[in-house]
């Protein structure tokens, strides 16, 4: 392991949902988070997005043409966010040592030790004249790992002054848990479908990119019947360490064809609500909180109803008394930080590998006679 110092650290990030493009600039060693990171949120361009969700066919990873437009356009849509950030802070922070860049995920398969992330890495340390370290994920798959979640480490770093044992569940495109235990053990695994089948649903049904204030569920009525069907899903029931990838329920969705918009919103939320409660069974103890982050936290509806499900020690984010800054950004830029020290990113208990396993490829600025 290295000597642990201080460094400034550009994050980058999308989820599978393809709504937002997040980058984060924070300062740590590795170990703590040692300013308040700043942070940029944009959306990502309609088109780019729909293209980026049409990719799901099998023959369309194997069309490199496609891909390698694919790779350009996000590339180009993570550049022009992450430069955002850095001259809007360019008086606060003069320098940036390191960028952790997750790219866009648009495959992942443990089985085949697979992980399809877009995104160019050597174009973005060439254009922001920053060291990029990317392929975390490809990294843990390689040494027999399920690839994800990545950001335990991170994640046990801002919530320190928070009660344990404590879970934090990521409601992004897919749902995933972290815990944390009384002596800062982690466990970490995919729950299940986040909001991207909700998202889908309502812009096949209702021409909506998701279900806007949680107003289509909280007008629809679950359909029991459908819920306990989608419920008996076979990865629900298969104990950690467990990823998923963006695919693997959306034929699912076909069991809710017949359903009123409203009332399919409403059935798709309780899953995902149902998918965290029985994630329960997998947790060595029982958490004393409960934290939601992600994109699905700014869905009253789903809070409401996990609130609900999961007891009075339900907080979102920004409810909780923890910095509210985009967390899979600033992770990102930490994991960079680990990465150069030579710290663990994953373990046993939260992607299986056989050891704790530090990771990523790095990818230094171009030299002048390589530009």
């Amino acid at each position: 392991m290295k000597t642990l110092e201080p460094e400034t650290a550009l994050g980058i990030y999308s989820d599978s949902s393809a709504v937002y493009i997040d980058a984060c600039i924070l300062k740590t060693d590795g170990l703590d988070i040692l300013e308040e990171p700043l942070t940029l949120t944009r959306p990502y361009s309609p088109e780019l997005r729909d293209d980026i969700l049409k990719l799901s066919y099998p023959e369309d990873f194997t069309d490199m043409n496609l891909l390698k437009s694919l790779d350009d356009r996000i590339t180009a849509e993570h550049l022009a966010v992450a430069q955002e950030l850095i001259n809007k802070t360019a008086r606060h922070v003069p320098h940036i040592d390191i960028c952790g860049y997750s790219g866009h995920s648009v495959r992942h398969h443990t089985a085949d030790r697979l992980d399809i992330s877009l995104g160019h890495s050597d174009t973005l340390a060439r254009k922001l004249q920053i060291p990029v370290i990317d392929r975390f994920i490809q990294t843990d798959l390689k040494a027999g790992g399920t690839g994800g979640p990545v950001l335990p480490t991170f994640l046990e770093a801002v919530t320190r002054t928070q009660p344990k044992p404590l879970c934090i569940v990521s409601l992004s495109g897919i749902s995933t848990l972290t815990f944390i235990g009384q002596l800062g053990e982690l466990r970490a695994f995919d729950i299940g479908v986040g909001c991207l089948l909700l998202d889908r649903w309502l812009r096949r049904h209702a021409g909506m990119d998701m279900d806007f204030d949680g107003q289509w569920a909280a007008k629809g009525t679950v359909n029991q019947r459908l819920l306990d069907y989608l419920l008996k899903t076979p990865y629900l029931l298969q104990p950690p360490p467990k990823t998923l990838d963006r695919d693997d329920f959306t034929p699912l969705l076909e069991q809710v064809e017949g359903c009123s918009p409203a009332d399919g919103a409403a059935t798709l939320t309780a899953f995902i609500v149902q998918s965290i409660v029985r994630a329960q069974a997998f947790l060595p103890d029982k958490p004393v909180k409960w934290i939601l982050t992600g994109g699905g936290t700014l869905n009253p509806t789903l809070v409401l109803w996990l609130k609900q499900a999961l007891g009075n020690n339900t907080e979102t984010i920004a409810e909780a008394d923890m910095p509210n800054y985009n967390l899979d950004a600033a992770g990102y830029a930490f994991l960079a930080v680990r990465s150069l020290m030579e710290l663990p990113i994953t373990f046993p208990d939260t992607t299986g590998v056989s050891q704790p396993l530090s990771g990523g490829q790095y990818h230094p600025v171009p030299s002048d006679d390589t530009l």
